[in-house]
């Protein structure tokens, strides 16, 4: 409705952003089986490359975030 209105949306987006982004947090440790530490500033997990790369998936059919 707000895309069509061009109201301002429940919550603001910063905040939908952190909250999905904590259950996606909580899915990687689970799949990991251990602790993680985040930063929230550079939104990474410091010195473990393994859950990094859990953060995002390769994209197809020449789609790219530029």
């Amino acid at each position: 409705d707000c895309v069509k209105s061009r109201e301002q949306t429940y919550a603001p987006f910063e905040i939908g952003h952190r909250t999905i982004a904590m259950s996606h947090m909580g899915n990687i440790c689970l799949q990991l089986g251990r602790k993680l530490r985040w930063d929230p500033d550079s939104e990474t997990f410091p010195d473990d490359a393994e859950a990094n790369a859990m953060t995002s998936r390769q994209m197809h059919n020449g789609w790219s975030l530029s």
